[in-house]
This record gives C-alpha cells, structure tokens and sequence, in this order.
C-alpha cells in the first residue's frame, strides 16, 4: 500500500489489471442464464422479518460531518463504519444514538473521489468510486491516516456504480449498476462481482433481473441501486433505491424474490444498508441539505427458516 502527504484526487495503480470483458456480444449470450423467479415462487421472504412500514423503524440523527452519508458497512466484530462520497473518510457510527465514535482517513485527509458504498472484508477495507475503482485500506484509530491501494475494475465503461457489499460465501465483491451504459444491460437490474486475490471482474453480472419483472411485484418498473448488503445467514442480497424508494431481495444465484416499497418521509434518500449483529436492518439517508439519519429495524422471530 501507498499513502500521501497531502489529500490527492483517486488515481489508478500502474499495475494492470486483468481484462474484465472479452465483448459484450459473449456477454450477451451468457446473460440470458441468468434467471429470476416470480415472487409465488419465491421462499420466506428475509424482508417480512422487518416491519419496513412508516413508524416502524428508530431513527437516530446523524452529526453534519455525515449529512452526505454514502454507504455503510458492518465489520466482523460488530462495528458499524460509514462513509461520505467526497473523500476517503471513515466514520464509526453508534447505531442505537447516531453519534461517531471516532474517524480515520485513507491517505492525510483523504483521499478525494466520488465514493458510493464501502465493505468490510475480514481486517480489510473496500471504498468503490462511481466509476468502479476500489480503495483498499484498512481499519485505524481515531485521527490517524492510513496507507491504500487502488484496484481498477473496468466496470466504468459499461455502468456507473452505486454500492458495495462482500459475499463470505463466494468472497467476492458486489458492485451494483446505478445507470448502465450500454444497449445489452438497459432496462435491467444489473450487479456485478469481483474477486479478491487477485482483484478480477466476472463476466457475467451475480444479478439480472428485467425491470418488467418488477411490476409482477406491484413495484415501479425500474430500479436504480443506491446501495446493497448480502444478508449473513441466508447470503441473500438486499438492495435499496433512492429514486425508485424501493428496496428488493435477491437470492444469493441472482434471482427476484421479492420487493418493498419505502416510505418517502422515513427514507427520503436512502444510500446506505448493513445489518447488525443482533439481526436488525440499518438503513442511513442523506439529510438532503440537513443532517442525514440511520433508521434501525429490529427483527421479527421467523416462522420457519431461522432467519434473520
């Protein structure tokens, strides 16, 4: 890892990384293996297990330094760490009163970048810029500035990204497509994954679902992702839209399960999901010229798979 004197703008390694897309046309022939299910189709629904309705939910305000509050992350120990989307800070954040409880930096000040979503991977931490570059750093104390590494993903050219999220099943990095660029991923909700050791993009994308599938849900017929966790007992993905204010859940092979709406005065942009180690659902928003919130969801007892 490298670190600098002074705040810099997110630049590339020279290291190249290792081509991401031979062609969209392969690409094309190996999305349509890609599957989805109906939701009478589906199995317990992991969402049932929250009460998503408007009160349903404590909600703690978040200080100023995080009205721009852009991904959370629960690590293996059961801290919760957040992030804003201008530069590399990280933020320890109490989830029960909101408060910080301490702050640390990618590179002195950190490092600028237009930053949508972070991860916690065992002692390491992954920050994803819009354009689908990874910093890599790790955990510190409070004030102190760490070293970090830059991972290219290539993902840039065919999606803008939004939200990060680590699978321990197949240790792989989830990165949703907010906006697609291209004719072959249009009108879709697309993920891609990318491994670790090396860092390698895949081909065909964990998640792609039509957004006409949707309106069998009763939903909105798009969905652009703001940000997605992968739940830790059933591996399934939970991902949240701040434009569509809906929230989905995707089985851990990338099929719809089902789907929620948000109520826009609880969730007026949500941009950040994690869950906590006692079960319950943390979503944050943006304070959208005001401070930002987190909004905490206890969990329901099951009524049959043992989950959440």
């Amino acid at each position: 890892m490298s670190t600098d004197s002074a705040p810099r703008t997110l630049r590339a390694t020279s290291r190249k990384p290792r081509p991401a897309h031979p062609s969209l046309a392969v690409l094309v022939l190996a999305l349509a293996s890609v599957g989805w299910v109906a939701a009478d189709q589906a199995p317990e629904a992991l969402l049932d297990a929250f009460d998503l309705s408007k009160g349903g939910g404590v909600q703690e305000k978040l200080p100023r330094s995080l009205r721009e509050i852009s991904g959370l992350t629960t690590t293996s120990g059961g801290r919760v760490l957040a992030h804003d989307d201008e530069r590399a800070v990280i933020y320890e954040v109490d989830p029960s009163t909101g408060d910080v409880v301490k702050a640390f930096s990618a590179g002195i000040g950190g490092v600028r970048g237009d930053f949508e979503g972070i991860a916690s991977v065992e002692d390491r931490l992954f920050l994803v810029t819009s354009s689908g570059e990874l910093l890599e750093t790790t955990e510190g104390e409070h004030g102190s500035a760490l070293p970090y590494r830059i991972h290219s993903t290539n993902l840039g050219r065919l999606c803008e990204i939004e939200g990060l999220a680590f699978d321990p099943r197949t240790r792989t990095l989830l990165l949703p497509c907010k906006e697609t660029k291209t004719r072959e991923l249009r009108d879709h909700v697309v993920v891609f994954s990318v491994e670790l050791d090396p860092v390698r993009t895949q081909l065909v994308p964990r998640v792609f679902i039509p957004f006409e599938s949707l309106e069998e849900l009763d939903l909105k017929d798009s969905f652009h992702p703001s940000a997605i966790e992968v739940h830790p007992e059933t591996g399934r993905s939970v991902l949240v839209s701040a434009q569509e204010e809906t929230i989905l859940e995707v089985s851990p092979y990338g099929a719809l399960l089902t789907g929620r709406e948000l109520h826009r005065k609880t969730h007026p942009q949500p941009e950040g999901i994690t869950f906590l180690p006692d079960g319950s659902l943390l979503v944050a928003d943006e304070g959208q010229g005001n401070r930002g919130h987190v909004t905490r969801y206890p969990a329901r007892e099951s009524s049959g798979e043992g989950f959440p």
